[in-house]
């Protein structure tokens, strides 16, 4: 009888935490959806750039929902930024075609069912031809969605022509 009682409070136990991890679940998810979706994508400059090897990192960051799916491009000029390897981050499932890196753009896509872990799409690294600011990079989304599927407003996808220094 007495390991018939510790089982069946040991089943309660099991249940009510997993009703309070419910809970907590569903609250950061309320959370996280209480503003408008929108994506970002952003271009930081990793610090073991130097003048002439320069190392770019793509971000692609979900705000006001949890992020399972994108598709982009970065475009540059590639008399001024030549392109040695485009790598795709390591979560989820991510793909990079560098294969018009020599005429001057990369794509880039993401999905997961789960969420991303981090933000990280792409890296790039490659060969300064002249100054940076020269290349005149553009990254872009042309779609990206949440978990469910649900794709964000093309008016909420934003991209950048700006270089963050970095990490």
């Amino acid at each position: 009888m007495n390991h018939r009682r510790s089982a069946w409070v040991s089943i309660s136990a099991a249940l009510l935490c997993a009703g309070v991890l419910a809970a907590v679940a569903d609250a950061a998810s309320v959370a996280d959806t209480t503003r408008a979706p929108s994506v970002r994508v952003s271009i930081v400059r990793a610090t073991e750039s130097n003048a002439r090897r320069v190392v770019l990192v793509l971000r692609v960051d979900g705000a006001g929902m949890v992020l399972g799916s994108y598709e982009g491009r970065v475009q540059f000029d590639p008399t001024v930024l030549a392109v040695d390897s485009a790598v795709a981050g390591r979560d989820g499932s991510r793909f990079v075609n560098s294969g018009d890196a020599v005429r001057g753009t990369i794509r880039f896509a993401g999905f997961t069912p789960t969420g991303f872990t981090n933000s990280d799409a792409v890296r790039i690294v490659g060969r300064a031809l002249g100054r940076l600011e020269n290349a005149k990079i553009i990254a872009t989304l042309a779609v990206a969605g949440n978990l469910d599927g649900k794709a964000v407003p093309k008016t909420a996808l934003i991209g950048t022509t700006t270089i963050d220094e970095g990490r």
